[in-house]
């Protein structure tokens, strides 16, 4: 059942919303139902995007390193 809803924001939030609706082909209405569908999910996991739940663990980091250490070598193999 689709109930309509009334409601009141500052004008320049509403032109910002505008923009990004029309930037993403999508309309203020699915918008904000998007945002209370993301707000009232009961677990955690309904939050996260279906494309992030795809790739999630594809990837695998190595902990033998430090971070400093992999930044030098992304460096030096990017520079040198």
């Amino acid at each position: 059942m689709i109930t309509k809803l009334t409601l009141t924001l500052d004008n320049e939030i509403i032109e910002a919303a505008k923009a990004y609706a029309k930037e993403n082909n999508m309309s203020l209405s699915g918008i904000v139902e998007l945002y209370f569908r993301t707000l009232s999910s009961e677990t955690g996991n309904d939050r996260i995007p279906p494309i992030t739940k795809e790739l999630s663990g594809i990837a695998s980091f190595s902990t033998a390193k430090q971070d400093k250490e992999l930044l030098k070598e992304a460096l030096n193999k990017k520079f040198l």
